[in-house]
């Protein structure tokens, strides 16, 4: 995914060629430029009188349509998806990013109003982030770009690391910089006379009415194929292919349109997805597409420290850095990589959205049947139990905790076991889960009166970017697109019940119900996996020697963060089989890692992080 890099103010920094600069009113030097400050990318985009100028990182999806739509009004001097975004400005000010489908990151300078505009895409496939002093500026695509400003990201919170801990990434605004924010998904920044100001300009909204049209599954098929053929759009493109299916509808819908990928991936190294290149091949012989299965083992730490060095800081989805193991064959072979992620969280069908169905199918059981259920969760084996006990707890609390407890790898009655007195006296009274308060609050607001339709909303809200961004890293230099993260397939199913849209066995019932005709029914009735390891990867061989050599300890003591005999428990536990620990030992795991490369070991945490706690 091409970066890009804003500054506004830095006149010591040496910038390549290819930058454009510029001035703000108080004579201040503005740059825009694709691309790091070590490597510059294609020229900055240019309107025709030369007084807009724009960069973009990612993709414009619909970048075709809309240059035949401004064609007759502007002449086009590139084929940069920055030039289209300069000229829809043109026409239709800040909200000409309202128009444009895609995985982006814009900067653009305004030379007649003196001021920037920073977007994110609606979904937040594509990640902004920024730093000011209210003098300066910074923006960049990665986090990696904001090292150009000595010093920015040297210092990091301890209150966002245990938010990272939590939930797997850092909720936006937050990042693990104090200094540094992001933008949120569908939102965008205004930078004028040293001040900034943020605005959502796109929102997912429950409508008062749902739609009941008896032809909402030709509309669901419809509207996934548009956006299935934009992103294939003048590449050649390959699909990373599971036996879920997401996968299978996008290999199955392109075979059927007449652009079939030139091959589908399957990851199926020895203990992590071994089970789906039989099913994936299957398939992929059935359309008549070539399959190329990947079976060699993962090489843990290199996997793990590039996805680091491509995003910056941690990101503990499991499946994510073996996705990396496909970048090495499909860089040579293809232009974009197509994958199904989304599906789960525009379609709905997460483990947030189904134990909440369970919960209320619990709720009409006569009294006599709840209690013979509680009395079996009292005196089962606890990994057998374990999701029967939250489904009754959840009966007792309310949704966001419901919700919170669903999806957090550390759970509130953990955190006082794993993190050392010093690390729980810096963290003080802060609690990872306000973001969530906060979301859900947004989903209210967005007309999400039933519980399920706010649990959908933070779904696509803070888990799809992170899960995005997490392939996004893990693939490095392979471009991928998402058809079913969609802006306006989300609209589309944000319009209907809850209960079209999951039960508590079955998930994307709509996206099933539209493609009965396109995929084999065996895949539709199947579950969609993901490439994670299996109980028999972590017992032993590579991923076993990778994870106790970085919680052994000696390492684990450096930073003082983690009570290293409560981190030994988990891993005994895990590897037992009595508990499913799996990711937040993979989260300790990632942010060791990353602590051990971005921050100085010889410091303690606690004193770096202390003034953004207090």
């Amino acid at each position: 995914m091409r970066s890009l890099l804003a500054l506004i103010g830095w006149p010591e920094i040496g910038l390549p060629p290819g930058t454009w600069f510029g001035s703000d009113p108080r004579g201040r030097d503005v740059a825009l430029l694709h691309g790091t400050a070590a490597e510059a990318g294609p020229p900055v985009a240019v309107n025709e009188q030369r007084t807009v100028y724009a960069v973009l990182a990612g993709s414009v999806h619909n970048a075709r349509e809309l240059r035949a739509t401004l064609g007759g009004r502007h002449t086009f001097a590139s084929k940069d998806d920055a030039e289209v975004v300069v000229h829809l400005y043109e026409e239709r000010g800040i909200q000409a990013v309202s128009s444009v489908r895609g995985a982006f990151a814009l900067a653009l300078w305004d030379t007649r109003r003196r001021q920037l505009l920073l977007a994110r895409d609606q979904l937040g496939l594509g990640e902004l982030y920024y730093a000011t002093d209210g003098s300066r500026l910074v923006a960049a695509s990665t986090l990696p770009g904001l090292a150009v400003v000595p010093g920015l990201t040297a210092a990091w919170d301890m209150t966002a690391l245990d938010a990272f801990l939590t939930f797997g990434a850092v909720p936006p605004p937050a990042t693990l910089h104090p200094g540094v924010r992001q933008l949120r998904p569908g939102e965008l920044a205004v930078w004028e006379e040293g001040r900034v100001r943020t605005q959502r300009y796109w929102q997912l909204v429950f409508p008062a009415r749902r739609v009941t049209h008896a032809d909402l599954a030709t509309l669901v098929r419809d509207q996934v194929t548009e956006a299935l053929r934009l992103r294939q759009a003048g590449l050649v493109s390959g699909v990373l292919l599971s036996s879920g299916v997401h996968a299978a509808t996008l290999l199955s819908l392109a075979v059927r349109e007449g652009r079939p990928p030139a091959r589908a991936y399957t990851v199926g190294a020895p203990g992590i997805g071994d089970d789906e290149l039989r099913h994936a091949a299957r398939l992929a012989t059935r359309v008549g597409v070539e399959h190329v299965p990947l079976t060699e083992p993962p090489d843990w730490p290199a996997l793990v420290d590039d996805m680091l060095t491509v995003h910056g800081s941690p990101l503990a989805a499991l499946d994510a850095p073996i996705l990396g193991i496909a970048t090495a064959r499909a860089v040579s072979e293809v232009d974009a990589l197509l994958a199904g992620i989304g599906g789960r969280e525009v379609f709905g069908g997460a483990r947030p959205a189904r134990e909440l169905e369970a919960l209320q199918r619990y709720r009409k059981l006569p009294s006599l049947a709840r209690e013979a259920v509680q009395m079996w969760a009292r005196i089962a084996p606890a990994a057998r139990a374990a999701a029967l006990r939250r489904l009754i707890e959840g009966e007792r609390v309310a949704p966001v905790t419901m919700y919170a407890r669903s999806v957090s790898l550390l759970q509130p009655e953990q955190r006082g076991q794993i993190y050392t007195p010093d690390t729980l006296a810096v963290l003080g009274e802060s609690s990872p889960w306000s973001a969530l308060t906060e979301t859900f609050a947004d989903a209210v607001s967005a007309g999400a009166e039933d519980p399920a339709d706010a649990f959908h909303y933070v779904e696509l809200t803070l888990g799809l970017p992170a899960r995005a961004a997490a392939a996004r890293a893990a693939l490095g230099a392979v471009e991928l697109r998402l058809p079913l993260a969609d802006h306006r397939l989300a609209h589309l199913v944000a319009s209907v019940t809850a209960g079209q849209r999951t039960t508590s066995t079955r998930g994307q019932l709509l996206l099933r119900n539209a493609l009965t005709d396109v995929v084999p029914s065996g895949v539709l009735g199947g579950r969609a996996l993901s490439p994670v390891p299996r109980r028999v990867a972590w017992r032993s061989g590579p991923l076993r020697a990778f994870v106790e050599d970085v919680i052994a300890p000696a390492r684990l003591s450096v930073h003082g963060i983690f009570d290293a005999d409560a981190v030994a428990r988990l891993w005994r536990e895990h590897l037992a089989g009595d508990r499913d620990h799996a990711g937040c030992l993979w989260a300790i795991v990632l942010a060791t890692r990353w602590l051990e490369r971005w921050a100085r070991p010889q410091a303690a945490a606690f004193r770096r992080s202390e003034s953004a706690s207090a």
